[in-house]
């Protein structure tokens, strides 16, 4: 796994975004301020609740709250439906990360999500990636900014960690816009920025391999990309010692891939 630097920006504190489409990388970039909040492998960790739903306030982890469109959620479909194997968090939980809730739907963009998006209490870590739908519609960045506001003043997170929109083929230099625009924004509220698409990229567009749709990562990308999220959570939490991750789901594949978003 490729991990990138934190940068640090505004003041000291800890080191603390899906979209219409998305395939991920082991590249890690990460800009963060103060009060803000991998590698591709066959692990990941089960946690202590029924899939897709918060686990016990006193398990003790990092409690991390998500909120995106099909990157997130796991194809067309509502978080709230459960994790599969080609929901990122699948991967991330357990062993010192809780999955507390949140949300994410296919085909939203983050005006939606910031719309229909409720508090989650004692959230350590808000994961926010979203984008891409925004692109696919043509809306600007500068239309989506205050959702991306409204998003972290519901949650009401410790920390904050914006993930980078993934390659979009069928626009890639407007999600090379929209992201660029974005990662400023992150920096400017405090937050963490992170590219955990850095596996998939070449240039602006999927890797060959990378996406059967040239939108959605392959469930191997998903397992790679939860992997990344895991560790910036942990790092901008301050708890990277989480203990090695359990076996994957026996009914992972890893060439799966969705169309909608």
């Amino acid at each position: 796994m490729k991990r990138a630097t934190f940068a640090r920006v505004a003041l000291t504190g800890a080191v603390v975004t899906t979209l219409a489409a998305g395939c991920a990388a082991p590249t890690l970039h990460a800009t963060s301020a103060s009060g803000s909040g991998s590698a591709s492998g066959s692990t990941v960790a089960q946690a202590a609740a029924a899939p897709g739903q918060a686990v016990p306030s006193g398990s003790g982890g990092v409690r991390v709250a998500v909120v995106g469109d099909s990157l997130t959620a796991g194809g067309g479909r509502l978080l709230s439906d459960g994790l599969t194997a080609d929901t990122w968090m699948t991967y991330a939980q357990g062993d010192g990360v809780d999955y507390v809730g949140g949300y994410a739907k296919g085909g939203s963009t983050v005006q939606e999500q910031a719309a229909a998006v409720r508090p989650v209490a004692d959230v350590d870590v808000l994961v926010l990636m979203s984008g891409t739908n925004d692109v696919r519609l043509g809306l600007s960045f500068a239309e989506s900014a205050a959702s991306y506001d409204a998003i972290v003043d519901t949650i009401r997170p410790k920390h904050v960690v914006v993930a980078a929109i993934p390659p979009y083929d069928r626009d890639p230099a407007a999600a090379a816009r929209y992201e660029a625009e974005l990662e400023r924004h992150v920096v400017d509220e405090g937050w963490t920025f992170t590219d955990p698409w850095g596996f998939a990229r070449a240039g602006e567009l999927y890797a060959p391999g990378t996406s059967l749709d040239g939108i959605h990562p392959t469930t191997a990308g998903y397992e790679t990309i939860g992997h990344e999220l895991r560790d910036v959570v942990l790092d901008v939490a301050g708890s990277r010692a989480g203990a090695p991750q359990a076996d994957s789901p026996a009914d992972s594949d890893a060439d799966g891939s969705h169309a909608g978003s």
